[in-house]
Formats: C-alpha cells, sequence, structure tokens
C-alpha cells in the first residue's frame, strides 16, 4: 500500500493515525482504550460446540464470546469441496490454532480462520501451505523471476508454509528479504513453542498496535514522512523502525510546530467532511452517503454539471462519482452491501463504461470489494467485507448519525485542553461541555482524564452546562503559573 504522509495524534485514551495518498485523507485509523482489535491475533482455542447445520464451530478463546469459524475458512487453501463437513476437522473439546478475522460485534462473537498467517513488511508467510507468490502490484517479468530466484534461495529446504510477496518487496535487496524470511520464521517458532506449553483459551501472538501496523504497512519507497506528536510513542516507532525497517528512520520524526497536529496540517477538516453525508464533484454534481444497517445507499446527482448534452453529462458525472465513491468507501470504511443510484444514462456501453470504471477504481482498496453489477433497475450493486466498524460508527457511536457520541467530543475536549496549555501555561483548565459529555469524561473516560493530568502537570475540571450542545465545550484555564 502506497502512503506519501502519514500524520499519528497521540493522546491519552486515543490514537488517530491519518494517512495522506496525493495530499488527500486516504485511511483513517482511531484507535481507543478498551475498544482494542483483535484482529490478527493468533489464539490455541477450545471447540465449545459443532453445528453441523451451519458448517461451522464455535471456538472459545478468552473473550467474552466465543468466536466463530466455518468449515470455509477451517479447509486448507484452495481446497473448495462444497460438500466438505466441518466434522472431518474438528470435534467438540478440540484444541485449535486460529486468528481473529474480524472483531466481535454487540451479539457476535469474533469471526475466525483456522488458516493462520505471519505478516512482515515485505511477505506474509502462510503456515501449513506450500509455494512461493507475488503481488499482481510486481511487475516486469525481469523482477518477478529475480525476486521468485531470492525467495528460492533463503527459503530453507522443508519449511512447512507458504511465502508471498506484498508489493512493498518489488526492488528489495537479497539480505532485505533474507532477513525478513529469518524474521518471521522464528516468530512462527516462538507462537509453536507458546502452544505446546499452553492451555485453551489462550493468545499465542498479538498483532502489532496500530502505529506499528501502520508504518509495516505503509512503510514503502513512496513514504515522506511519518508526523507523531506524542513523544514516547514517536521514540518506540523510531526504534521499531531501526530493528525493522532502517531505511525509514529519517522520516520519523515529531512536529516542527507546537499546537494540535492534526488542526496545523489539515487533517482534522478532512475528518469533518469525511463524516458529512454529502461529497461535492469537480464538475458539480454530487453524491450522498446514506449508512443503515441493512446496507449504504448512495445516490449521484448531476447538479450544476454540464457538458455536451444529457446524455454526456450523465456519463461524465457518473465516472467522476465513480472514483470518488471508491475512496469515499475506503476512507469511511464503508462494508457489507453499497447500492449505488448513478445518474440514469439510455445506452448500454454508457452503463459499461461506468461498471468498468468503478471496478478500477476500488483495485487499489486492500479489502478488494466485489462489484457485483447493475440490477434490472439501474442500481449498481457491490459488497466490500467488513474490518471494524465505520467512521461514523466509531465517532457518533451508531450508524448514519451525524452527531458525534459524548465520548468522541469528551476525547475532542481533552485534546482542547492539551492544546490551550500548549497556548497557555496554567494551574489547571476547566472544560464546560454538556452534561452527557461530562458524565462520560467522570465516567468511561475518568482513567484517561487521570493520565492527562498525571502527563501534563495540571488539573483538569469539569463543568455541565445545560444550555450547551451536543458538540459544544469550552475550554477555561484558571491562574497562571509562575
Amino acid at each position: 500500500m502506497a502512503a506519501e504522509r502519514i500524520y499519528i495524534n497521540g493522546a491519552p485514551g486515543e490514537t488517530r493515525i491519518a494517512i495522506l495518498e496525493d495530499g488527500r485523507l486516504s485511511d483513517l485509523i482511531i484507535s481507543r482504550v478498551g475498544r482494542e482489535s483483535l484482529v490478527g491475533n493468533i489464539y490455541l482455542g477450545r471447540v465449545t460446540a459443532v453445528l453441523d447445520g451451519l458448517q461451522a464451530a464455535f471456538v472459545e478463546i478468552g473473550e467474552e464470546r466465543a468466536g466463530f469459524l466455518s468449515v470455509a475458512d477451517l479447509r486448507p487453501q484452495g481446497d473448495q469441496q462444497s460438500d466438505d463437513r466441518i466434522a472431518n476437522y474438528i470435534a467438540e473439546g478440540d484444541s485449535i490454532l486460529v486468528q481473529v478475522l474480524r472483531d466481535p460485534e454487540e451479539d457476535k462473537g469474533a469471526k475466525l480462520t483456522g488458516r493462520v498467517s505471519l505478516t512482515g513488511r515485505d511477505m506474509i508467510f502462510a503456515p501449513g501451505q506450500s509455494g512461493i507468490t507475488l503481488s499482481r502490484k510486481i511487475t516486469g517479468d525481469d523482477e518477478r523471476q529475480r525476486l521468485n530466484d531470492i525467495m528460492a534461495k533463503i527459503v530453507p529446504e522443508g519449511t512447512d508454509g507458504a511465502f508471498v510477496l506484498r508489493t512493498v518487496a518489488a526492488e528489495a535487496e537479497f539480505e532485505d528479504l533474507e532477513d525478513g524470511v529469518k524474521r518471521i520464521l522464528e516468530r512462527w517458532r516462538e507462537i509453536q513453542q507458546r502452544q505446546e506449553k499452553a492451555s485453551p483459551p489462550q493468545c499465542l501472538d498479538y498483532e502489532l498496535s496500530p502505529a506499528f501496523a501502520v508504518l509495516r504497512d505503509y512503510g514503502g519507497t513512496d513514504l515522506e514522512s511519518l508526523v507523531c506528536d506524542d513523544p514516547e510513542l514517536l521514540a518506540k516507532l523510531k526504534a521499531f523502525a531501526e530493528a525493522e525497517m532502517p531505511d525509514l528512520e529519517e522520516a520519523i520524526t515529531g512536529p516542527e510546530e507546537k499546537g494540535p497536529l492534526f488542526a496545523a496540517v489539515g487533517v482534522e477538516e478532512m475528518i469533518d467532511a469525511a463524516l458529512d453525508p454529502v461529497v461535492e464533484l469537480p464538475s458539480g454534481g454530487s453524491i450522498i452517503i446514506s449508512e443503515t444497517p441493512a446496507l449504504t445507499a448512495i445516490d449521484v446527482n448531476t447538479g450544476s454539471a454540464t457538458g455536451g448534452g444529457r446524455e454526456q453529462t450523465a456519463l461524465m458525472t457518473n465516472e467522476e462519482a465513480a472514483v470518488e465513491i471508491a475512496h469515499q468507501i475506503r476512507l469511511r470504511n464503508l462494508s457489507g452491501l453499497l447500492v449505488i443510484d448513478f445518474v440514469s444514462m439510455r445506452r448500454r456501453e454508457n452503463q459499461e463504461a461506468v461498471y468498468r470504471r468503478v471496478r478500477r477504481a476500488v483495485g487499489d482498496d486492500p479489502l478488494r470489494p466485489h462489484v457485483v453489477g447493475f440490477t434490472k433497475l439501474g442500481l449498481l450493486e457491490m459488497t466490500r467485507r467488513r474490518k471494524g466498524p465505520s467512521l461514523s460508527e466509531i465517532v457518533s457511536g451508531r450508524i448514519a448519525v451525524a452527531l458525534k457520541s459524548p465520548e468522541t467530543v469528551g476525547l475532542e475536549a481533552l485534546r482542547g485542553v492539551i492544546g490551550e496549555a500548549q497556548a497557555t501555561a496554567a494551574a489547571s483548565y476547566t472544560i464546560e461541555a454538556a452534561p452527557d459529555v461530562v458524565a462520560a469524561l467522570k465516567g468511561g473516560l475518568a482513567d484517561v482524564v487521570k493520565a492527562t493530568e498525571k502527563q501534563h502537570g495540571y488539573a483538569i475540571k469539569l463543568k455541565a452546562v445545560a444550555h450547551f450542545g451536543d458538540e459544544a465545550f469550552q475550554i477555561i484555564a484558571a491562574k497562571a503559573k509562575k
């Protein structure tokens, strides 16, 4: 995955990571204390139930709810036997090695797979499989042959596992790939050793926390800079880069100026735009995004767009919208069924052109959306697998609600205190906010408030103001320090 700039805003209770491509916000990752993702974690689980009717099993992994494992995620890679039964692989009471594919949701446990894989900077290792494959985005027959030859030399004979070279491995040196193979195989040996001593349920390997995973996944040759405003996290990222990817160490820096990082570089404004259901198109048209629990509906309008007649205007707007929709789907992390109502076109060849444009536009999405096609009613359907909540779910606490949740506003207020303290030194600061926001700061965010006080050395007071709007707050500095 390519990225020009990465900005990391670290604060007590929350870490926000903004990834920019071509000057635009392409991905936004928000990680909050108490809501850490389980995706990528590897567990030694215990099978608690085998469901013949569903051809699936429940596996206890130590979380509140048992994880869900289907036979499709258990059978060997490439084996697509439709008549295969889960009872052929596991039985109730068995211990089994599993990896989390999707986080738990409300009344559902985590989605699991029995096909474990380990991700490094240049490669992915899949134990129990075989072969060496390369990312389709690595082009050029000579380069592909060079990489295949290197891997054939450095993968130890008899290794029980397959290697997949990621796009970032293009032009990689022999020594870098050799070091990558050694590291990933050593990690797998350590997991196996823990497995031998463990009793289920137990986590054997944790996925990297978001900031480090982003550096691993986006730290390619296109990365110009990674700026982090949390000194402690910055030091850890530099140490990680020194050990894992020394060529990136100089690109990792702190902010040049004091003050809120995201506001200074324009990311805060980009985030606000990503929460707006209406997205304006350069030609004068627009798209309207409506999230519901069942599906996401996207409506395309021509607005003031003009150009060469009605059919040509519709085609121009739709092709422009196709590119923007692909960008917004990824940025907002929209998943499940997506239904797009493009501007009506009479010519079938124009409809096919828009379909092709959508497929090309979503081609860089890591989650690989499946573009189903146009229905008889002229609606384009596509599906995108779920990987965590959508941006609106994180910020508002529920789907399709523009208002921010009290927790989100509370965290914004704490960031506001930190910014105010950088501008005006004081012994204490008072957050005035709506009663629900103050309740969140005194309740679920109480530890975060204490951590902020301890880290920065000033007191934070809270005052509920009944007439304040749900998203309004005010920071008041007390007596200045001498």
